[in-house]
């Protein structure tokens, strides 16, 4: 069965996690912007694209810069950066497309392991 989830918590992700993802989906908008005739629609739609991903970004990056790393925080960082995936979903099957660019479910290990230990106890 193919999942959009990652085996990665929330835990396991770091800022260079979610920069490289940024720098990856700027790349692309950058050369889909350069094809498109400048004032066009599709150049206004990329540039409407870029700027939500920029404020998507900087509140993603907000949530992995903080500390001390809490429970709370953890579930800030899971939101954050599924939100910040929903954005570059449509590139998942790109050769370049890292495998840790995925939804995750789960906040840190011990997250996963109730959540495991839940449904064995119901079989």
């Amino acid at each position: 069965m193919t999942t959009l989830y990652s085996n990665l918590t929330a835990e396991d992700l770091t800022l260079g996690d979610v920069d490289a993802l940024v720098g990856y989906l700027t790349a692309r908008l950058e050369k889909a912007k350069k094809n498109a005739s400048y004032r066009s629609d599709a150049y206004h739609a990329l540039s409407t694209v870029q700027r939500l991903l920029n404020s998507q970004a900087d509140d993603t990056r907000a949530v992995f810069a903080a500390a001390p790393v809490t429970e709370d925080l953890l579930d800030a960082r899971l939101r954050q950066w599924n939100k910040l995936i929903r954005v570059i979903l449509g590139w998942r099957r790109e050769g370049d497309f890292s495998d840790r660019w995925n939804l995750i479910e789960y906040r840190d290990a011990a997250a996963a392991a109730e959540a495991a230990a839940r449904r064995l106890s119901r079989l």
